[in-house]
């Protein structure tokens, strides 16, 4: 992500990578916290359910450094 903002040759393009970039982690947010709950949840019994979205947010961003994004 740093990568594309570093690379943009103007303002407007730097701004579409953050929202970008801002959009998927929401995305990500949503889809984790409806797998987590639903699937990981019921068949790994050491696994707590996610209740809140920021919860969701703090596993999602940290999904994303271990990506690499």
């Amino acid at each position: 992500m740093i990568k594309d903002v570093a690379k943009s040759q103007t303002r407007t393009d730097m701004v579409r990578e953050v929202l970008l970039y801002v959009l998927a982690l929401l995305i990500t947010t949503f889809l984790i916290r409806l797998l987590w709950n639903r699937s990981l949840v019921k068949h790994i019994s050491t696994l707590k359910p996610v209740n809140t979205l920021g919860d969701a947010f703090v596993l999602s961003i940290a999904l994303s450094v271990v990506r690499g994004l």
